[in-house]
């Protein structure tokens, strides 16, 4: 899905699941209110998928079965599209705690009750459409340690 007639609701940044780069994500909007997430850069080398997706088709995704959720269960969602793409769209779902890591099992991952994050999306679609954005989320940076 294209970026024409959606409403960029977000723009934020999260660390990919490895942590070893940044991923940068959208989160719209279309007329009829459906919420799409898009991602739109990585720090690293890794390539993905740029299209929209539907979190409402994530979802049912990620519902579908009583397994362990894992960047498997995606990849129908992008079949002959980047292998990256599922673990991407995992690590921007623990950012918008949407999902979280299962105990016991730290490539397994849980849903999580999503009210707060309806609530926050809901609040961004009722502001005016070209109300100012608030700024991207900023990501912890890591420091390096000084020598004494």
């Amino acid at each position: 899905m294209s970026e024409e007639g959606m409403r960029i609701l977000k723009e934020a940044k999260c660390q990919s699941l490895s942590g070893r780069s940044t991923l940068s994500y959208k989160i719209g909007c279309k007329d009829d209110k459906e919420v799409f997430l898009c991602l739109t850069g990585n720090s690293g080398q890794g390539i993905f998928n740029k299209d929209w997706i539907s979190l409402t088709q994530l979802d049912s995704v990620l519902a579908a079965e009583e397994k362990p959720i894992t960047s498997g269960r995606l990849h129908e969602m992008f079949k002959g599209k980047s292998a990256n793409s599922s673990g991407f769209v995992l690590a921007v779902l623990l950012s918008e705690k949407l999902l979280k890591i299962s105990k016991g099992n730290l490539r397994h991952y849980e849903r999580l009750d999503p009210t707060e994050f309806n609530a926050a999306i809901q609040a961004l679609m009722a502001l005016e459409p070209d109300a100012t954005q608030p700024p991207p989320a900023k990501t912890a940076k890591k420091h390096k340690k000084e020598a004494p």
